[in-house]
């Protein structure tokens, strides 16, 4: 994980003017960004009503090998809490967040919970929480939940299929099912992951272009409107729909082990 700086570290605004190409002579492009704001270790901060939407190039059908990891810190564990939504309308789809006051995974279009905790882990604290979907040599899925690096469920029901089309961090849609607390170190595969490498994701030692990932944030600044996607693979996140009000704040992350020399 990326180290800790001291927590007074203020985050650093860096405002650079609109970048805009007209050299084909058409109407000058929106900007990509008008401002950066950056930190050695950031984190993002989700109040109410805030949520993030990114790019799904290259992500994995809904009953195709599979992984998502992430460090969370939710303030309660109250009510459903989606910390990531990849889904094809309400169709298809999988959720990962808090569901009857357990971390799990569950279908978008409703059905069982795939894998599930038997109790809530400490709220107000970090924790590493990752899905990995695989299938077996019979072609049985085949599901897994990991907490602070220990796989806690496992499961065999049969997700859905569809291949998403938009994907949510913080929220199912904008409007149900937020999200309140932090988050970082957000990655989003389309291979399923070993239990060594989910320890690889905790410890911040998977590199931003490993085979397989899809999409990582690594939620060390913002771009305007957007958290960029480190991986290459182009599935930046834009905050709050662009509505200044429902974007997530950058916050110092105080994720345990982190160093802000990575």
């Amino acid at each position: 994980m990326k180290a800790l700086p001291a927590r007074a570290l203020a985050a650093l605004a860096v405002f650079a003017p609109a970048c805009t190409d007209t050299s084909d002579g058409g109407d000058a492009e929106a900007p990509y960004e008008s401002s950066t704001e950056s930190l050695p270790n950031g984190a993002l901060e989700f109040g109410t009503g805030d949520f993030a939407t990114t790019g799904t190039a290259g992500f994995p059908t809904a009953n195709t090998p599979q992984a998502i990891s992430l460090w969370v810190q939710y303030a309660t564990g109250s009510g459903t809490q989606v910390f990531l939504s990849l889904r094809s309308d309400f169709a298809s789809g999988v959720n990962l967040g808090i569901h009857d006051g357990q971390i799990a995974a569950w279908p978008v279009y409703p059905g069982p919970v795939l894998v599930a905790t038997s109790t809530l882990p400490t709220a107000g604290a970090w924790h590493h929480v990752a899905f990995v979907l695989d299938r077996t040599d019979a072609g049985t899925p085949s599901e897994a939940l990991y907490v602070d690096g220990v796989a806690v469920a496992t499961g065999a029901a049969a997700p859905d299929k569809l291949t998403p089309l938009a994907s949510w961090i913080g929220s199912l849609d904008g409007t149900n099912d937020d999200f309140a607390g932090e988050m970082d170190e957000i990655r989003i595969w389309n291979v399923a992951r070993t239990s060594a490498q989910i320890q690889d994701d905790m410890n911040g030692t998977t590199p931003a272009d490993a085979p397989g990932l899809a999409a990582y944030f690594d939620c060390d600044s913002i771009h305007g409107t957007r958290v960029p996607d480190v991986s290459g693979n182009g599935n930046d996140a834009t905050l709050g729909g662009g509505d200044p009000a429902r974007m997530p704040s950058l916050v110092p992350s105080t994720v345990p082990g982190a160093s802000a020399d990575e």
